[in-house]
């Protein structure tokens, strides 16, 4: 088979428009397809997307559906469904069932991988106005305009590839076209409904907790500031002592020899921890000796949180020097780190539980059950290779962990397995995070895993330099974990060959979904691991 992308869909399209044509559309289907359609409007609730496409398959008997809406000058994708049992119809076939069902597998798996083709952003054209045929990088596919009740475009309803509707029902699509309008906006008004009622629970939930670790800094500089202010001193810090070793929580206007001294970082500590007291070391009385006047020192000691407020007075003042004051703002900051503590507790507790129901929902499929596993190994890797430093790694495999963490969120919403959860995870994710101590790139890495470096991506449609630098590297490793997924019974014989098939989909995806810079680390830890190597990445650390 060619490795060009575009022979490929050619090569395949030729084939399914065969395997899908349709033999014959006569008054008896005719029939049901209207008897169906009456059977939806006739009932309350509207009828849901799998219905929808139930309905249209009576029709079509196509294997891809899916429906574009009009924002601003783009149709932007809401919806897919890929029905495999419509991938080579077994009708009039003079082949074994074995061989049929092979050769399905076989296309099942083409197809997945050719869906990650399907444009998630595309340019608006007047074509799209009326009833007809349309070109998508899955092949050629015939689209049905969408009309809001004031006769407003909304979008269209494009079902394919290389498939025509029976001609006996071409004159009737107006009908076909005003009832998926109606079913189809009403159902986006609902499922927005629902992500904004679930969005409040979520909200409802975290939104007292407050951003923790990430405002700790800001609050101590905050308190540190008045201090200084305050007693006209010259500098200062707030530090907390971390297993035993000092941390520079906050500080102003300190002097490189006194922060090297608090930090211990050419010598001993200034101060070191004995029991529920702090001593002052040798090499801190040598430095105290050398200030016009012995700092002021508030130490804070509660529980599991020591540290010390340390300012460098400019003048003497016993009354300020003395003031109740001071004490509430070391026992503030133990509070806070405190809270901090206790905060980051929860958080991690409720994260692992987040991840419990995610790996819950992975488990449902085969295709899916090692999914995060996966994507935390491949990551981590890359990670080693391209010479991530250790926090940097710790970002990227919690960005990885929780990148799906929306999908916990969506199927509060809907059940559906189409791309209406697939768009609403990334920001559903993000959400449910936001309120908790995590770091933001990890957030920002969630809610951007699915953008494009072309702007073609979603759910914003940004360009490479305003995507974070774990959103592209999940975006990379999403599509290599789906296409092991896509492709889990690769014989041996043709495993070389499919490795280089997906090496040259992640080169002709350079600058276009992905960041170029990524692309050869990506290339070098695909040849070092194998294909079997790949397959099976991830897979032994699975929960």
């Amino acid at each position: 088979m060619s490795k060009d992308v575009k022979d490929y869909i050619n090569i395949i399209g030729n084939r399914l428009g065969k395997a899908f044509s349709i033999d014959s559309f006569g008054i008896e289907e005719e029939l049901d397809f209207w008897a169906l359609s009456a059977e939806h409007m006739s009932r309350k609730k509207n009828p849901a997307f799998q219905n929808i496409i139930t309905w249209m398959d009576l029709l079509y008997q196509a294997p891809v559906h899916f429906v574009y809406k009009l924002e601003k000058d783009h149709l932007i994708l809401i919806k897919r469904q890929l029905i495999s049992e419509n991938l080579l119809s077994d009708k009039g076939s003079k082949m074994k069932k074995s061989e049929l069902e092979s050769q399905r597998t076989q296309f099942i798996q083409d197809f997945e991988n050719q869906m990650q083709n399907l444009e998630k952003k595309r340019q608006w054209d007047e074509d799209f106005k009326e009833h007809g045929v349309s070109a998508h990088t899955i092949g050629n596919c015939e689209h049905i305009p969408l009309y809001k009740k004031n006769g407003e475009f909304w979008g269209i309803y494009v079902v394919g590839p290389n498939i025509k509707s029976p001609e006996n029902m071409v004159p009737k699509f107006s009908i076909i076209s005003r009832l998926l309008s109606s079913w189809l906006i009403k159902l986006e008004e609902q499922e927005k409904k629902s992500q904004k009622q679930y969005q409040e629970k979520i909200q409802g939930l975290v939104g007292e907790l407050g951003s923790g670790a990430l405002n700790t800094k800001g609050i101590s500089e905050l308190l540190l500031l008045y201090l200084i202010n305050v007693l006209k001193a010259e500098s200062g810090a707030v530090i907390e002592y971390a297993e035993g070793k000092p941390v520079i929580i906050a500080s102003n206007k300190l002097k490189e020899s006194h922060l090297k001294s608090l930090m211990g970082l050419n010598d001993d500590p200034m101060y070191v921890l004995e029991g529920d007291n702090f001593k002052l070391t040798e090499s801190g009385n040598k430095i105290q000796k050398g200030l016009d006047l012995e700092p002021l020192f508030l130490p804070y000691i509660k529980d599991d949180i020591s540290g010390f407020i340390w300012i460098n007075r400019l003048e003497e003042n016993e009354v300020k020097d003395k003031h109740p004051v001071l004490g509430d703002i070391s026992e503030v900051v133990a509070k806070l780190f405190e809270f901090r503590n206790n905060n980051e507790i929860f958080s991690n507790d409720l994260v692992n539980a987040f991840y419990k129901m995610l790996r819950a929902i992975e488990g449902n499929r085969e295709k899916t059950k090692f999914h995060t596993p996966r994507m935390i190994a491949f990551t981590e890797m890359f990670g080693m290779i391209f010479g991530l430093d250790a926090k940097e790694m710790n970002t990227l495999k919690l960005t990885a962990k929780l990148h799906d963490i929306g999908y916990v969120g969506a199927a509060g919403i809907s059940s559906m397995a189409s791309i209406g959860s697939e768009l609403a995870h990334p920001v559903a994710g993000s959400m449910m995070l936001s309120n908790l101590p995590i770091h933001e790139d990890v957030i920002n890495g969630i809610k951007t895993h699915h953008e494009w470096v072309n702007g073609k991506g979603t759910p914003n449609g940004m360009l490479g330099e305003d995507i974070p630098w774990t959103g592209k590297i999940i975006a990379v490793y999403e599509y290599v974990v789906d296409f092991f997924e896509s492709n889990s019974n690769v014989p041996p014989e043709k495993e070389e060959e499919m490795m280089e098939r997906l090496k040259s989909n992640i080169i002709e995806r350079a600058d276009v979904q992905f960041d170029l810079v990524l692309i050869p680390t990506v290339i070098q830890q695909l040849t070092m691991l194998g294909w079997s190597g790949c397959a099976q990445l991830g897979v032994d650390q699975a929960d």
